[in-house]
């Protein structure tokens, strides 16, 4: 059976490679937000969905709170797990978020930067929100951030090359089946190799209908990471639903 793109791309250097320069400070901005909005008491268990490396769970932690990581992907969770050694609190799992998480009883779940929306069926990903809900404890609030579909459908950017450290990156970019698919070819010296990300172009209102089935109670959506209220030209889609 073949790998989901996903299980493939994400492990690589090259993914790491081409992001490496996510800007952290917005990133740590964006946590600051929403947690004055959330208001967590000292203590509180996060569960970070889809973690990657961890950067967002080491900020939680280095702020008082408990944190379980999880992602599929071994190489990102192997790096989380040496960049926090040292710290209390904090756990990292190797975990499909299509499969019930480590973790019970927990006050927030978070699911940040479009970490969603990779699977084939809408089922899949039902199963995924199903699994937050069931991790939270009564009361316990999930925040999902999602890319605005209909904003980067709009502008769309067909096609674009990138250099990084000598490696070149075609990236072309096309609507199929109602998800935004980025091909990405890799140039290293004379090796070519052909990546794909494929992301569900969910709306806001498709993103609500997939929460509420899970049985949460959505309290708020935002459109940025200012937590600005959510407009067609947003470039963010922020929700905060509780259990």
């Amino acid at each position: 059976m073949s790998k989901e793109w996903f299980e493939t791309w994400f492990d690589t250097k090259y993914y790491h490679l081409l992001y490496r320069n996510r800007n952290e400070v917005e990133a740590r901005q964006f946590i600051d937000a929403l947690l004055r909005f959330l208001t967590p008491e000292p203590g509180s268990q996060f569960i970070d969905v889809a973690c990657g490396k961890g950067r967002h769970s080491k900020y939680l932690n280095s702020l008082g709170y408990k944190v379980t990581g999880i992602d599929l992907s071994e190489n990102s969770i192997n790096e989380a797990r040496l960049n926090s050694s040292d710290d209390e609190g904090i756990q990292f799992h190797q975990q499909d978020i299509r499969e019930p998480f480590p973790e019970q009883d927990l006050d927030f779940a978070v699911n940040l930067f479009t970490s969603f929306g990779y699977f084939d069926s809408e089922e899949e990903h039902q199963i995924a929100l199903n699994n937050m809900y069931n991790s939270l404890k009564p009361g316990g609030k999930m925040v999902i951030d999602y890319m605005n579909a209909s904003e980067v459908l709009l502008s769309l950017k067909k096609e674009e090359h990138r250099e990084v450290d000598g490696v070149h990156f075609k990236i072309r970019r096309y609507i199929e089946n109602g998800s935004i698919i980025k091909e990405i070819t890799v140039t290293d010296k004379t090796k070519e190799h052909l990546f794909e990300e494929r992301v569900k172009a969910f709306s806001k209102i498709d993103l609500e209908s997939l929460i509420a089935n899970s049985g949460f109670k959505i309290c708020a959506t935002f459109g940025s990471y200012n937590l600005e209220p959510h407009t067609e030209q947003s470039s963010r889609v922020v929700i905060i639903a509780e259990k």
